[in-house]
């Protein structure tokens, strides 16, 4: 994934709270489906774009077209890079993050299939199932991620992220028990360790019941 970048401005009041709405936003879409998801795209489109202020310099929250123009300014140099490389998977996946930033859910699929048909890398395929999962396909989203189990099969963060699509997606604890144990053997010193343990104790108490079924109270 991308790392987080360093930026020497000074960023205004009006920048600092845009960066912090979509780091907001994005960190809603995601929630426990994307671990640790690449974010810097996201920033460094902000930080070259105010949102409108409303009187009393409290800025107002950037609209979705606001989010796309940030994500087109924010490609706009890589899409040049790109005529000169079409299959630089690397920059494919850079252009990917920053529309998957912005919530341009369409933009980031092209772009990461792109990338993983130019060059299949775990933490891209991710990336790419968390979109697919954003777009409604579920059963794409846990394909992808087995995909990148066969290229990483101790890929810590696909990991995390087949087992929480298998249980909060899928309603399959069994699967969700799988992929979470094998989370902990590669990583067992992992800050999210208790949390999983959590999870893995309350998906045990629905290992009676059939895959898919729902129940009154939600597996927390």
């Amino acid at each position: 994934m991308a790392a987080m970048t360093q930026t020497s401005k000074t960023w205004t009041n009006t920048q600092t709270y845009s960066m912090a709405v979509i780091s907001l936003i994005l960190g809603i879409a995601a929630g426990y489906l994307l671990h640790a998801p690449a974010t810097a795209a996201a920033g460094s489109a902000v930080a070259n774009v105010s949102s409108n202020a409303v009187p009393g310099n409290v800025p107002q929250m950037p609209s979705a077209a606001d989010l796309k123009r940030m994500a087109d300014k924010q490609v706009a140099p890589l899409l040049e890079q790109l005529q000169k490389n079409p299959k630089d998977a690397d920059l494919l996946a850079k252009i990917a993050q920053s529309y998957m930033a912005a919530q341009q859910f369409q933009s980031a699929k092209q772009y990461f299939e792109e990338s993983v048909a130019a060059k299949p890398e775990p933490d891209v395929l991710n990336e790419l199932a968390f979109v697919y999962v954003k777009m409604g396909d579920l059963d794409k989203g846990i394909a992808t991620l087995n995909q990148a189990l066969t290229i990483d099969p101790k890929n810590a963060n696909v990991l995390y992220n087949l087992g929480f699509y298998e249980w909060k997606g899928k309603a399959d604890p069994k699967a969700a028990i799988d992929a979470w144990q094998s989370f902990l053997k590669v990583d067992p010193k992992n800050p999210k360790r208790s949390e999983i343990e959590q999870m893995m104790a309350q998906a045990k108490k629905h290992l009676g019941i059939a895959p898919g079924t729902k129940t009154d109270k939600p597996a927390n």
